[in-house]
């Protein structure tokens, strides 16, 4: 196999358990990092005891029960790079994780919406990481400003038209009631889906899986839940951004890539040649997703029959040594205060 590698097949040509869980094993052997999207939870159970054998530092990001993962803080990669003074890349960060939440793979909606709630999202995460406290960096905090920040228009008037915040939200802030009231609609919508369920906002809340402080050995596990896999794509574009700036090498197993929103790191993945296994059930689905070029891209495609070795197949294992959430304390930013100061 070389650096990236797709899998074509459709349901049980042994894709999983005939070739990439074969892939895995080798890579464990060679002690790569891996990160692996596991949306059926077949392979955690199937190599955690391998890896522990082999002194991994295994982490789970669990989207199906969130009371069996750890915690992962997406704003905390962004914040670190704010604090060092690589705003750019901060921003950059921020406009992509928005566009990750709220963007559709719906090529017929209007753009305009998704968009500007990218936009604004990245205007109040900038207001976040410059007024804040650190234990403020999170979600809930962001929930709580869309939700709060009727007022918040005193705050853009004391900005200069330059500042990135203005730039970012302004358009949003002086829109048209009927227009901003259907951009924050779009964003509480979609903000809904993760803080309305109480422990995976906690797990949103602590960042046991700390992408600034990645070390050898290191798997990491993301177990999918269609409604909210967008939180797992979020933490592969990071990883994808951790591993180019920090030069740390990882091996990326993509199960089922096409079941899971359009990644926005991917085509980044292809062209800087990372160690990569996705699976896909035809290459239609595969463009529908990411375009026709796509297919191109791709080191080496084969079909699961043509390479799969049937008397080599693994076992899914089950397993209940999943890691237990901690709880972890919600401190939220009050924008309403911010406010009335000014």
């Amino acid at each position: 196999m070389k650096n990236t590698n797709l899998i074509i097949g459709e349901v049980n040509t042994y894709k999983t358990t005939g070739v990439m869980f074969n892939e895995v094993i080798n890579s464990i052997n060679n002690g790569e990092n891996l990160l692996i999207l596991d949306n059926k939870n077949e392979y955690f159970g199937t190599f955690k005891s391998e890896l522990d054998k082999n002194n991994y530092n295994t982490l789970v990001f669990n989207l199906d029960d969130a009371y069996k993962s750890n915690s992962f803080n997406p704003l905390m990669l962004p914040y670190k790079y704010y604090k060092e003074g690589n705003k750019d890349k901060a921003v950059e960060m921020i406009k992509e994780l928005g566009l990750e939440i709220f963007k559709t793979d719906n090529h017929y909606s209007d753009p305009f919406w998704e968009n500007s709630a990218a936009d604004y999202f990245m205007a109040l995460v900038l207001i976040l990481f410059k007024e804040g406290k650190e234990e403020e960096i999170n979600f809930g905090s962001i929930q709580v400003m869309v939700s709060k920040s009727d007022n918040i228009t005193k705050y853009f008037d004391s900005l200069d038209v330059l500042d990135s915040i203005y730039i970012a939200g302004s358009t949003t802030v002086y829109a048209p009631s009927d227009t901003r009231g259907s951009i924050l609609s779009v964003m509480k919508q979609r903000l809904n889906e993760f803080c309305v369920r109480e422990m995976l906002l906690n797990n949103l809340l602590g960042n046991d899986i700390d992408l600034s402080n990645i070390k050898d050995k290191t798997a990491i596990f993301i177990i999918g839940n269609e409604k909210i896999n967008r939180l797992g794509n979020i933490l592969i574009d990071e990883l994808v951004n951790v591993s180019i700036d920090n030069n740390i090498k990882f091996t990326f197993f993509l199960d089922g890539l096409c079941d899971v929103p359009a990644i926005l790191e991917f085509n980044r993945i292809l062209d800087k040649k990372m160690r990569l296994f996705a699976t896909v059930r035809s290459i239609e689905e595969l463009e529908d997703k990411y375009g026709k070029y796509i297919i191109g891209k791709f080191e080496n495609c084969v079909k699961s029959v043509d390479v799969v070795d049937k008397d080599n197949l693994i076992d899914v294992v089950n397993s209940e040594d999943y890691p237990e959430s901690k709880v972890n304390k919600g401190v939220y930013f009050n924008i309403e205060e911010l406010v009335n100061k000014l």
